[in-house]
């Protein structure tokens, strides 16, 4: 669907600018992911990124906004032509917007973990960390080529991710954490969990009609 969509708009300037803002937003939610992930790690203090982190999230929700008033304006020059992808480009800046706050909390779990995060469980969650690095990667390209093969592929990894942080959080009764270390790391496995989500959500964009969008069709997981 969503290939058909950038056939018909393809020529158009105000194509390019929402995908290039839609893109930036992708970005700076990488970066916050990184950095925060690095913080959370006990990796870099948090007061070397503390101000950045925050400007980058500002920076995503003015992106959001501008490619909504993008859209707004497109909508009301064009009401009958682009409406559903207008309706395409909400949902997924929508999801955009919540993988930088999802990553953005990351951050601040580094407030709520006094204690070491090096244990048993360190190279599992950074196992994680590594899979939801590689889709935050690889789903700005997917989406701006309307890539069908790499959109199953993203969102088939999220079935695998999401199962992961699900074991992981049953698998906390058996462990004799701190209090600190108990909550950070269920919070933290929620929120690996939301940004995959998210992710998929996007890729689901470009396969899926608009009224499934944000759904996996049974059996592709």
């Amino acid at each position: 669907m969503f290939k058909d969509i950038l056939n018909i708009w393809k020529e158009e300037e105000f194509l390019k600018k929402v995908v290039k803002d839609f893109e930036n937003m992708l970005k700076e939610a990488q970066d916050i992911f990184d950095k925060a992930t690095s913080v959370f790690w006990k990796k870099i203090p948090s007061q070397e990124v503390h101000a950045l982190i925050y400007s980058k999230d500002r920076k995503i929700n003015e992106e959001e906004q501008k490619i909504r008033r993008r859209l707004i304006e497109h909508l009301a020059i064009n009401p009958r032509k682009d409406f559903t992808a207008c309706l395409v480009f909400m949902s997924v800046v929508k999801d955009a917007e919540r993988i930088g706050d999802y990553c953005k909390n990351i951050f601040e779990l580094s407030y709520i973990l006094k204690s070491s995060p090096q244990d048993n469980l360190t190279s599992s969650f950074q196992d994680l960390e590594t899979q939801i690095r590689e889709n935050l990667k690889e789903i700005p390209s997917a989406f701006i080529s309307a890539d069908n093969e790499k959109a199953v592929t993203l969102m088939q990894r999220h079935g695998k991710i999401s199962s992961q942080c699900e074991s992981m959080i049953r698998s906390m009764i058996d462990q004799n954490f701190s209090a600190d270390k108990t909550v950070a790391y269920t919070l933290l496995l929620r929120y690996y969990k939301r940004i995959s989500a998210h992710i998929a959500n996007i890729a689901s964009a470009i396969i899926n009609p608009i009224e499934k969008i944000d759904y996996v069709a049974e059996g592709l997981l």
